[in-house]
């Protein structure tokens, strides 16, 4: 894997560098990663790039924001990364959240990413807003989406993913093929199963190391069904919140069905035969 930190220094108007300054006091490097190439760039490498400002119907906060920041495609297009319909486009968080949107979905519905930097709408730092029990803020990268919300397609489902601190570029039929082994013992709840955990469960938790880190690893070196019931699972999906005071993982009562949650455990059941080595 080829590694390049860039550090570049560009003109830049004085209003400009007071918008970024306040919005990095705790500036993370943003980590691009494409195939076997490893981009870091750093604080001092976003200076390069030409600084812009938005306005959106912002989904996270629910109202009107503006931000300052940089277009997405400019980043990726500095490294030579253009918008491929064969790939994904994947969001890392600082606590390992991750999102995933087709850029298929991005080209055909015209969708156009914004990584901000800072939020015009305060004087200093960012806004806060509720997630779960605590109040956080979005920095250090935000991505969002200019496309007005009445226009996103309903069937795309379009991520906001806050505190963004690595992208990832990956084929279509590579991202995620470590979550439905080649097999042909596959039922209709298995397949069902599997379409709702990535929709629904991914973001936080993986499948033989592939999703998500905030939540616990399901399948290697032991899936989650070897040690815990189904009977409590179930239950458990539907209120973590009565089981852990401050649970991270949402309710799901309100969100899917009885036979959703017995489909992605008869998923997850299946996967217990097709785990990989770590």
């Amino acid at each position: 894997m080829s590694v390049r930190i860039l550090f570049f220094w560009g003109a830049i108007s004085l209003s400009l560098i007071a918008n970024y300054s306040y919005a990095n006091e705790s500036r993370q490097d943003l980590t691009i990663i494409e195939g076997q190439n490893k981009y870091v760039i750093t604080e001092n490498a976003f200076r390069h790039f030409q600084v812009d400002s938005v306005v959106v119907q912002d989904h996270v906060y629910g109202k009107p924001k503006r931000y300052t920041g940089y277009w997405l495609t400019d980043i990726l297009a500095f490294e030579g990364i253009h918008p491929d319909p064969s790939t994904v486009w994947t969001f890392t968080a600082l606590d390992g959240y991750k999102v995933q949107i087709a850029v298929a979905d991005v080209i055909n519905h015209g969708y156009k990413g914004f990584v901000a930097i800072a939020d015009l709408d305060k004087e200093e730092g960012w806004e806060k807003f509720q997630h779960g029990k605590e109040w956080i803020t979005p920095g250090p990268y935000y991505v969002v989406w200019t496309t007005p919300l009445e226009d996103f397609e309903p069937s795309v489902k379009l991520p906001w993913p806050y505190q963004v601190i690595e992208i990832s570029i990956d084929k279509v039929d590579d991202s995620q093929d470590k979550l439905m082994a080649d097999s042909n013992d596959k039922s209709e709840s298995v397949f069902h199963g599997n379409k709702t955990f990535k929709q629904n469960c991914m973001a936080c938790h993986s499948i033989n190391l592939e999703g998500g880190t905030v939540g616990p690893e399901l399948n290697t070196p032991k899936n989650i069904l070897e040690y815990e019931s189904r009977s409590f699972l179930t239950a458990f999906i539907k209120s973590p919140s009565s089981f852990r005071a401050k649970s991270k993982m949402p309710d799901f009562n309100n969100t899917l069905t009885d036979q959703d949650i017995s489909d992605i455990l008869d998923y997850l059941t299946w996967m217990s035969k097709h785990k990989e080595a770590q």
